[in-house]
């Protein structure tokens, strides 16, 4: 069941009031196994499967597809130290997720650095590299579902580093995203997709990506009021901020042009105090304002950066999934170069060439992409005859 709703998560203020959220409630539907968004259909996917006595076979990899007379007709596994032959009347669905945790994928075919994905670390790439066997047409490999990470050192899932994926801090008031320059180079509140691209500006004469090691500055102000992580305001300042007492001490300390932030900070405070950037539009949108603060005058997005201590953490190239993957059809089939398909064959979510190239229409749009072509694929391979 559905724990929230986007309408409600935002009268609440779960990105700008922290500490105001009714930490009773959601204890109570935690307590009943409620869920929300994402995790919602996930689960209702998975009650539709129970209920037809569909049981997954959880701790099983699939590592190589079985073709006969040209057709897929299973695939072979492994469960442990034992290995399995799965047959599949009507055909294999692929659906494995991306390849962010593969990093010879990733140095091979993406067009920007990608360090800490954000997605679950069992993302290799395997469902990819089956489909490529059988000679399947690849698209959109250079893209990804770009997002900036940060972590807290020593967090860890599926015992890989745990990276967190930033998508209010750098939109809040008090808040500014800085190059080793000490410079601005993006509108930190913008959609994540997009935003991280502006990380990967390549410098042909320094030869080196300029944008990159990037950091988020806030001071005191930001504490104050709004969460970071782990920390909610009215904690004690956590170990991992990179904390001085002035912005040249903090240059000091992160490795960033001292004069560069100064002058940096100097104009964004002009800029908040007007609520007007002149530089980067921060704070003109409805996307902008989703994650900002509507208390903060006279822009949500917008708020000086004066009080001291001053605070870094640093901003990192990372990725909710990876968008490249198989060619399909309308009916999720997957296609070799010539443009036929690979009988018995579909492929379902990022494992598949994106439908959205390399651009972002909105949050859903891996989950919903996965189950419209899983649909498409369960439909076509229904009807055939067996």
């Amino acid at each position: 069941m559905t724990a929230m709703s986007v309408s409600e998560a935002t009268d609440w203020g779960v990105f700008s009031k922290p500490s105001a959220l009714p930490f009773g409630l959601l204890a109570k539907r935690f307590k009943q196994g409620l869920v929300c968004y994402g995790g919602a259909l996930s689960g209702g996917l998975l009650k539709a499967l129970l209920d037809r006595g569909i049981e997954p076979m959880l701790s099983t990899g699939a590592d190589e597809l079985v073709v006969e007379d040209d057709r897929v007709v299973g695939v072979r596994a492994r469960q442990g130290d034992k290995e399995l032959l799965i047959g599949a009347r009507r055909g294999v669905v692929l659906a494995s997720g991306g390849f962010e945790w593969n990093e010879e994928l990733c140095r091979r075919f993406l067009g920007g650095p990608l360090t800490h994905p954000n997605s679950p670390p069992g993302n290799e790439g395997d469902g990819l590299k089956m489909a490529m066997s059988l000679g399947a047409d690849l698209g959109n490999m250079s893209e990804a579902w770009w997002c900036p990470s940060l972590m807290v050192p020593g967090e860890e899932y599926d015992k890989r580093p745990l990276h967190r994926g930033d998508f209010a801090t750098r939109s809040l008031p008090h808040s500014v995203i800085v190059n080793r320059k000490g410079q601005r180079f993006v509108n930190e509140a913008h959609n994540y997709n997009d935003l991280m691209k502006a990380f990967f500006a390549f410098d042909p004469v320094a030869y080196e990506r300029s944008n990159l090691p990037a950091w988020i500055v806030i001071d005191q102000q930001y504490l104050e009021r709004y969460a970071l992580l782990t920390y909610v305001p009215g904690m004690p300042v956590p170990e991992w901020l990179v904390r001085a007492d002035t912005l040249d001490e903090l240059a000091a300390q992160i490795g960033v042009d001292a004069r560069g932030l100064a002058a940096t900070i100097a104009r964004f405070n002009r800029a908040a105090v007007e609520g007007v950037d002149p530089d980067f539009r921060r704070g003109e949108s409805v996307y902008d304002h989703f994650y900002g603060d509507p208390d903060h005058k006279p822009n949500p997005n917008l708020g000086t950066i004066e009080q001291a201590p001053f605070y870094a953490i640093q901003i990192h190239p990372g990725a909710i999934g990876t968008k490249g993957g198989a060619r399909t059809d309308g009916d999720a089939r997957v296609l070799r170069p010539d443009g036929t398909a690979i009988a018995g064959l579909y492929a379902a979510g990022n494992v598949m060439a994106g439908v959205t190239g390399a651009g972002y229409p909105g949050a859903g749009a891996t989950i919903g992409a996965a189950m419209t072509f899983g649909y498409l694929a369960g439909r076509h391979a229904a009807s055939r005859s067996v």
